[in-house]
């Protein structure tokens, strides 16, 4: 349990992954408007024959990937869907097993186009779009130091947790690993706080005035314009699925 939780800590958000994305080549605000619009509409669908086609296409796009990346996705994608057709399970036993099966389609739609989309854009484009809805600052600032500090921290718990390890090779005493666990843990929480003051002082002598400001933009281009053209498609073959054309 000890060594699950700490590597979940270390696993939040991969930043090596991150540093090597490409520029995306569609505009981040599109993507993200896109994306939540599909799942919106996947949501209201009364018919699955939509959200089998809409799921179907995203796992088209999920085979274009490389065998790397597309089993970091399906990894991240079961568990949701099974913690879904868990709590659904009910309904099978009351007559209902179409319900646990929409319901589960639906959840992983939903789930698989929000990581194909983080396999695409990095975090700077990410808080590129907040700046884009007019975000306050304070906003974007707050959950871009916050996903930053995970990562430093998550490193860090892991590198403590592995030599932790590499001292106690062979003992098998659960006490001992808790209260290991806790001193790990207590080991981070100063770090942040240490952390934090220095961010705080940084940010003072390099005269932040509370702007948070984007380094680059991205130009409209022939990508977007294709991109554009997915949301009457979506809207008329969602209309017609659910019958109203």
């Amino acid at each position: 349990m000890t060594e699950r939780l700490l590597k979940a800590i270390a696993g939040i958000i991969d930043s090596d992954t991150i540093s090597e994305k490409k520029p995306s080549q569609v505009s981040p605000f599109l993507r993200l408007a896109v994306a939540v619009f599909a799942i919106i509409l996947c949501a209201c669908s009364r018919n699955a024959v939509f959200v089998i086609t809409v799921l179907a296409v995203e796992l088209l796009r999920l085979a274009f990937l490389p065998a790397d990346r597309m089993i970091h996705v399906l990894k991240r994608l079961v568990l949701p869907v099974i913690f879904t057709m868990l709590i659904m399970l009910p309904a099978v036993f009351l007559g209902h097993p179409s319900t646990m099966l929409t319901v589960s389609m639906k959840v992983a739609e939903s789930v698989l186009i929000l990581l194909l989309m983080n396999e695409d854009l990095s975090w700077k484009e990410m808080t590129g779009v907040f700046s884009e809805i007019h975000l306050p600052s304070v906003i974007t600032m707050t959950l871009d130091t916050t996903v930053r500090f995970l990562v430093i921290l998550g490193r860090l718990a892991s590198r403590i947790h592995e030599a932790y390890l590499l001292r106690s090779f062979g003992r098998r005493n659960d006490r001992r690993k808790m209260s290991a666990a806790g001193g790990i843990l207590g080991t981070v929480f100063l770090k942040s706080s240490r952390m934090s003051q220095e961010s705080f002082e940084a940010m003072q002598c390099r005269g932040f005035n509370g702007t948070y400001r984007r380094l680059s933009r991205h130009s409209f281009s022939v990508w977007d314009v294709l991109y554009l053209i997915l949301v009457p498609v979506l809207v008329i073959f969602f209309m017609i699925t659910q019958g109203a054309i």
